[in-house]
């Protein structure tokens, strides 16, 4: 046998001798990581009585940790440079047409051109536009009744048609379902 096979083999041999030494006696000198010491626990002896002579001090418990704050901040919404005024009901047509209509001025009162209105509902999601004098309408679908949106945006299709005010819902009744929605600029 070749030296260098021979020092390999007695090198397996004390590496095997060595694994076993320390399954059988962990806690030998040899060990690089040996268990841990168990802390010694106080026994009672027979004559100790187990139950506490004076009464214990209370320990003061930590507080839980709350799952929300206990102050709630609301979300603050979007900030629009313009309102809108609902009007439901009969707009000065037969209340058998199903009709929003409404306008779009500046702050003072002077009506918008070419205001795109996004109005969307049951049946019914389309793009207006406001005339010269600012005034906008579409006519509904039969049965419109219900809850109706409309947004006003932005006339400027470089920048994506940005919305102008909130979605303001409009809820039309089956005995007469029209609305007129007014928007204005705020100052």
């Amino acid at each position: 046998m070749d030296g260098l096979a021979f020092l390999l083999v007695v090198a397996t041999i004390g590496l095997v001798a060595a694994y076993l030494l320390l399954a059988i006696w962990p806690t030998a000198p040899l060990n690089p990581f040996p268990p841990p010491t168990p802390s010694p626990t106080p026994v009672p002896t027979p004559t100790e009585s187990l139950m506490p002579t004076a009464s214990p001090t209370p320990r003061a418990l930590p507080s839980p940790t709350p799952i929300r704050p206990a102050t709630l901040t609301p979300t603050p919404e979007a900030a629009f440079p313009f309102t809108a005024t609902v009007k439901p009901g009969d707009i000065g047509s037969d209340c058998r047409r199903a009709l929003i209509a409404g306008t779009v001025a500046d702050g003072d009162g002077k009506g918008l051109e070419n205001y795109p209105l996004h109005l969307w509902g049951p049946g019914l999601d389309t793009v207006l536009r406001t005339d010269a004098r600012g005034r906008w309408q579409a006519e509904l679908p039969a049965g419109a009744a219900g809850d109706w949106y409309v947004q006003l945006h932005a006339p400027d299709p470089e920048t994506a048609y940005p919305p102008l005010s909130a979605a303001i819902p409009v809820p039309l009744t089956a005995e007469c379902p029209q609305a007129a929605v007014h928007f204005r600029a705020t100052r």
